[in-house]
C-alpha cells in the first residue's frame, strides 16, 4: 500500500473507509511538500483543491490574524468542495516538512456521493469552524 493510503487511514474524516475505498481515494491525490513560511492557499482567491495534512504543520490566518495550527490529519479546503468557484475563507501556511495531498472538487465530489459518511465527517468539522468562528466574532 502506498505512503499517502497510509497517511490517510489515520485521518478521521476517513476513518470508515475500507482499504480498498483508500487506496482508491490515494489514487486520486496528489502529494505536494511546501517549505516553511510558504502559503499553500491565499485568503480571498479562488480554490479548487481540498488538502490533507500527511506530515509536518502549517498555520490558518483570517483577515491577517494568525488562528489554530494544523497537523497530520487535519484538513483543509474542503469549503472549495462545495462551492466550486468561492473565495478562500482563510490563508494556510506551511510549516516544517509539510507534506500534503490534495485533489480538486470534481474527482473528490463523485467520490464523497459513493462513501456518504465522509459528507457526514465533513458537516461536523465545518459545524464545528462555525461555531468556533462565532465565538471569536
Amino acid at each position: 500500500m502506498s505512503s499517502t493510503t497510509d497517511s490517510l487511514r489515520s485521518v478521521p474524516l476517513f476513518a470508515e473507509l475500507s482499504d480498498k475505498d483508500l487506496k482508491q481515494l490515494a489514487q486520486s491525490m496528489h502529494e505536494k511538500t511546501y517549505g516553511a513560511g510558504q502559503e499553500v492557499i491565499t485568503e480571498g482567491e479562488s480554490g479548487l483543491g481540498f488538502f490533507v495534512i500527511l506530515d509536518g504543520t502549517a498555520i490558518v490566518s483570517a483577515g491577517g490574524e494568525d488562528g489554530r495550527p494544523l497537523g497530520p490529519g487535519d484538513h483543509f479546503g474542503e469549503m472549495a468542495l462545495l462551492v466550486t468557484g468561492g473565495q478562500r475563507s482563510a490563508s494556510i501556511t506551511a510549516g516544517e516538512g509539510l507534506r500534503c495531498a490534495g485533489m480538486t472538487a470534481w474527482h473528490f465530489k463523485p467520490f464523497v456521493r459513493d462513501h456518504p459518511e465522509i459528507a457526514w465527517a465533513l458537516l461536523k468539522t465545518l459545524a464545528q469552524r462555525l461555531r468556533a468562528a462565532e465565538a471569536r466574532g
